[in-house]
């Protein structure tokens, strides 16, 4: 008996640029199964992590160049799942160790052959430890990495094969207790089977005719015998040929037509629960999958076809909401997406975890601005005069935006509650017009007209706090052209008079405020990149700042955070340095004043950083944004003022502004970042 419609697919999620293959795992502990995704165009990887919503959260690590095949497997035996991706453009292996919540350090690459292609795991040498086997398409060689338990490979050994080895599996196929090895040759349209002899080492090759380049190859067991068989799929005559293990190593082998067009990849599981194994296969030129329900013995009944809307390339086949039926997931090129499809009765996705704004972004704030306790988000569209509203539903999922016109060329929102009416109001900075404006919140996710306010040239970023102890929020300003900082003082029903300005000795990018000098006063803290320096003021208490001392930084800085992050109960700064791809650390004497920065290594043009404790372990982190290599470095603190060295993870196209907070509700801490170049928040 067969469904009439056995599957429905979900809303597609975004991936990286040319995603060419998947792997699934528990990336994070928990009991939701995750998909790793390599992106060839963009050396990285995409991870969705699922959850009991269905929704999967995307992140991505990054790789080497051109990022093909991966496995997955616990290769330091820390019972955490680590990940292994092949590059063939810089003819390496990175290996990801997994820290168990779904982050990865930073990945260590591992010199193979020429042009590495396909990848797997097994005990190749019988030391109880896992190891790494990986075809070169260049020079037609399979290179060998031998785990030492520590999820390092110090030794690795080199074995020719034939001309243009494409895919490799790995299991026992003679039952001889030692791990075996076979290859397809896309170019010549044959398997090798290469038996081994538990030393590390390989002897005794099979050859096997297939169909006409075979470009993937998958082990499962079609006969329910229990022995491992195979199955490649063969994309230019469009079939599927059929390996049937006789239990010696040797194999009987049938073909499968009529499949669809150029057929790219396939999984195999029970689909129906008639505890006989099927099959799914990807059929791209159709922009379709074909299920094939098994009989038992190898044999297969007609194909049932099922449109996918997208130009598939790989697929995989799991439980991924945990409702013991097999959904299946695809990776798309053409749209850089991938698919999920549930069987049906188990409800559908959400719309991915990308969200269309309609321009192009580059600030982000988080708050509750309709009162519903869910984490909405405030942006500013880059293309477009407008902060657009997304209001969150609780899952990580918004609503449709709101747009909310400003003053020209806006560069900087903040948020807070300047009237105390207990709403959340807007702060934009509008640069090409000179000002800010001042959106009052109403409660429910809407605002009132902005109010606009004068300052000097070129305004940057602004700041709100109380700097003269009236109980009502002040603002500072950072104006770049002008070469200055100017202090708002808020009254009571939220409108605002320009007290003062300050000249510098640079161009401001960034002020903040903080009390340095521990007399309960907010002081203020500038950014200078005229000068590559940072200047402090110190409040007198009637929010009137005098001038401290400039501190040298590196080239371009251009954001702060402050934090203890040496936990001695004194506010320490952290500032990114866009010219010198560092963050420099400056720890506070207690007084106010500060030693000699100390530089710790980002991503490229790190633009903003944001200063709390990310991992629970009661030291202060840091999280920096890194426009020019389009990614996230996570930098983990050890509480004395130093840091472990970067995780870095993708984050889109030119990242420009990050928001911190729990936006699922589940006690953990998510990151949604923008990105000037494509209209999504990620």
């Amino acid at each position: 008996y067969v469904c009439e419609k056995p599957f429905q697919l979900s809303d597609p999620f975004n991936t990286g640029k040319y995603p060419s293959s998947s792997v699934l795992g528990y990336f994070d502990n928990d009991t939701y199964l995750d998909i790793a995704i390599s992106n060839s165009l963009e050396n990285s990887v995409t991870l969705l992590l699922g959850d009991k919503e269905q929704i999967f959260r995307n992140t991505r690590p990054a790789t080497g160049d051109a990022p093909s095949s991966m496995v997955v497997v616990d290769l330091n035996n820390d019972t955490k799942i680590d990940l292994v991706v092949t590059n063939t453009d810089d003819n390496s292996v990175s290996v990801l160790l997994s820290l168990g919540n779904g982050l990865f350090l930073t990945a260590v690459d591992y010199d193979v052959g020429a042009g590495p292609y396909g990848i797997t795991s097994a005990d190749f040498n019988n030391d109880k430890q896992l190891d790494l086997a990986v075809t070169n398409q260049d020079d037609s060689t399979v290179t060998l990495l031998f785990n030492n338990g520590n999820g390092l490979f110090p030794t690795t050994t080199i074995v020719s094969v034939y001309n243009f080895p494409s895919t490799i599996v790995s299991g026992d196929f003679n039952g001889d207790g030692k791990m075996d090895l076979a290859v397809s040759y896309s170019y010549d349209a044959y398997i090798d089977v290469i038996f081994g002899i538990g030393n590390g080492t390989f002897n005794n090759t099979d050859i096997y005719v297939t169909g006409y380049y075979p470009a993937y190859m998958i082990l499962t067991d079609l006969d329910n015998n229990n022995k491992l068989d195979l199955v490649t799929v063969n994309n230019n005559d469009d079939t599927l040929t059929i390996l049937v293990n006789n239990g010696d190593g040797s194999f009987t082998t049938s073909t499968l037509d009529s499949i669809g067009s150029y057929l790219t990849s396939l999984t195999s599981a029970d689909f129906n629960n008639d505890n006989k194994t099927d099959l799914a296969v990807v059929n791209a030129g159709d922009y379709n999958i074909t299920i094939l329900l098994g009989n038992g013995n190898a044999s297969f009944q007609s194909g049932i076809q099922y449109s996918l809307d997208h130009y598939g390339l790989h697929i995989i086949a799991a439980d991924f909401n945990n409702d013991n039926k097999i959904d299946l997931a695809t990776v798309n090129d053409i749209d850089y997406t991938a698919s999920v499809a549930l069987g049906i009765g188990n409800g559908s996705f959400t719309n991915g975890i990308d969200y269309i704004i309609g321009e192009s972004s580059k600030w982000l704030i988080s708050y509750d601005f309709n009162s519903d306790h869910n984490q909405d988000v405030a942006l500013i569209a880059q293309d477009s005069n407008d902060i657009i509203v997304l209001l969150g539903n609780g899952n990580a999922s918004f609503e449709a935006p709101l747009n909310n016109t400003v003053g020209t060329s806006p560069v900087h929102v903040l948020s807070a509650d300047f009237n105390n009416d207990t709403k959340q109001d807007l702060l934009v900075v509008n640069q090409d017009s000179n000002t800010i404006d001042v959106l009052f919140g109403r409660g429910d996710g809407f605002f009132d007209t902005p109010i606009n306010y004068t300052v000097r040239e070129s305004p940057s970023y602004a700041f709100s706090a109380d700097f003269n102890s009236d109980n009502m929020l002040d603002l500072v300003v950072a104006n770049s052209m002008n070469a200055s900082i100017s202090v708002l003082f808020g009254k009571t029903n939220g409108t605002f008079q320009i007290h003062d300005t300050y000249q510098l000795k640079g161009s401001p990018t960034c002020v903040i405020s903080a009390d340095l000098n521990k007399d309960g006063k907010q002081d203020l803290i500038v950014t200078n990149k005229g000068n590559n320096t940072i200047s402090i003021f110190f409040n007198n208490g009637t929010g009137t700042f005098i001038y401290s001392n400039d501190y040298n930084v590196g080239r371009i800085p251009s954001a702060i955070a402050a934090a203890d992050f040496n936990n001695d109960k004194n506010i320490d700064l952290a500032v990114t340095n866009s010219g010198l791809n560092t963050v420099s650390v400056l720890i506070n004497n207690g007084s106010g004043s500060f030693g000699i920065a100390r530089n710790f290594t980002v991503g490229r043009t790190p633009y903003r950083v944001s200063a709390g404790d990310y991992n629970y372990d009661g030291n202060i982190d840091l999280v920096v944004i890194n426009s020019g290599s389009d990614s996230v470095s996570v930098l983990l603190g050890y509480g004395n003022g130093t840091f472990q060295p970067q995780l870095k993870y993708k984050a889109g196209d030119n990242p420009t502004s990050v928001v911190i907070g729990d936006l699922n509700k589940d006690n953990k801490i998510d990151l949604a970042v923008t990105n000037a170049k494509i209209h999504y928040i990620c």
